[in-house]
């Protein structure tokens, strides 16, 4: 007869009663930070973040880490709680972490690896730093305790991540069906009206000339919707690409200053660096696409007539942008959700006022498509909001993972 399948919840409760993990739940608290930072260097190599630190950088994987330390410690100690893989803690740090890298646009294949790097970091330093002295069985036990948990966390993230498409899944139809709405309803419209403008007697040809003007426009933010949308998708899947050639940010700054209305022209107060003239190697359309779209958002959330500073600064290393305002501002907990897909701060979707939600999403995905960052800054609510981004001069270069060092897709 085969043996009954034992889950890991038994198998922690089994390895707890017969193992000493002391020395274990030791050694990681003692190894903390020497795990963190190399499972963030391994994590920064991979191909999804393109040897970007910072973009790797994840405030719920040291969680993560306590976590799974705490609730060791804890059946150590023999306190009665959940097994490591049920611990509250464990499975909250691994739905948060999830729900970042979705944002992020990372796939399920890929937040897999991230979970696996950290087994691999846990495993390398714990059996690097165990005394000889130590039974064989409490060694066996607390791997395979860590092994269990950090795989069910690992499933836990990936549930997570599943929902969450789904959920940015219907959102996006949701938001499509609505913005085409509109447009197609005032085509619609305005068709009408050029029908009966042309059976008149006699026809009238100015009103039928700017009905026409009006439908090009309508069918224009059609197009740059649809484009939009694609972007989303493209962040999302990972295809998102971007065209380089040799430009300067003064002339993408000029190309967007000339297209402004004379009201906003009037508002805005730019100041240019030598730096702004500096030849950079980018896509000059896509930045022209971040900066309109950071404009209109000054424009939008700022009352008429305040002024909007533009600021172009650089260094040796790399450019610096921003793009203040004097409107509505934002806390300091809504700040990092502003780049989010389909995020829209609850006071402005209730006035609702007109915007998908993904502008400044689609904005990030171009700046980090070039080895940039992007943030916002405000110093609180009713006192404006400055948008910030940079951009290196030359192309990143991919990093070379040092042998032994990468994760495949196996096991």
């Amino acid at each position: 007869m085969a043996a009954p399948e034992v889950d890991a919840s038994q198998r922690a409760q089994h390895y707890a009663r017969r193992a000493n993990l002391e020395i274990a739940v030791a050694v990681l608290r003692a190894r903390r930070d020497e795990i963190l930072d190399r499972w963030l260097d391994a994590a920064a190599r991979q191909p999804f973040h393109q040897g970007r630190r910072e973009h790797a950088v994840a405030d719920h994987i040291p969680t993560l880490y306590d976590a799974i330390v705490d609730a060791l410690a804890g059946l150590a100690e023999g306190r009665a709680m959940e097994p490591p893989q049920e611990y509250p803690a464990v499975v909250d740090a691994a739905r948060q972490h999830a729900g970042a890298r979705t944002q992020q646009g990372l796939q399920p294949r890929e937040v897999v690896i991230e979970f696996r790097l950290l087994r691999q970091e846990i495993s390398r330093a714990f059996c690097d730093a165990l005394p000889e002295s130590i039974p064989l069985d409490d060694v066996l036990a607390a791997q395979l305790l860590l092994n269990d948990t950090i795989d069910s966390a690992m499933m836990v993230g990936l549930e997570s991540l599943v929902l969450a498409v789904e959920t940015l899944k219907d959102e996006f139809l949701l938001t499509l069906t609505h913005d085409l709405r509109n447009p197609l309803t005032s085509l619609k419209g305005t068709a009408q009206l050029l029908a009966r403008y042309l059976d008149a007697s006699p026809p009238d040809i100015e009103r039928v000339r700017r009905g026409l003007e009006q439908i090009d426009a309508q069918a224009s933010r059609l197009a740059d919707l649809t484009a939009e949308m694609l972007d989303v998708s493209r962040i999302r899947l990972g295809r998102f690409e971007i065209v380089r050639a040799p430009t300067t940010f003064d002339a993408v700054l000029t190309r967007v200053l000339e297209r402004q209305e004379p009201r906003v022209r009037a508002r805005l107060r730019v100041q240019r660096g030598p730096e702004s003239g500096r030849t950079g190697v980018w896509d000059a359309g896509r930045l022209e696409a971040v900066l309109e779209n950071l404009l209109s958002n000054a424009v939008k959330f700022s009352p008429a007539g305040t002024p909007i500073r533009i600021t172009v600064t650089g260094d040796e290393r790399e450019l610096r942008v921003s793009v203040a305002d004097e409107g509505r501002g934002a806390d300091p907990s809504e700040l990092s959700r502003l780049f989010e897909c389909f995020y829209r701060a609850p006071e402005v979707a209730e006035a609702e006022t007109e915007g998908t939600g993904i502008g400044l999403y689609v904005a990030r995905g171009i700046i980090e498509a070039h080895g940039g960052r992007i943030w916002a800054t405000s110093p609180g609510r009713g006192h404006g909001c400055t948008v910030h981004f940079t951009l290196p001069w030359d192309v990143p270069r991919p990093p070379e993972a040092p042998e032994g060092r990468g994760v495949t897709n196996r096991g």
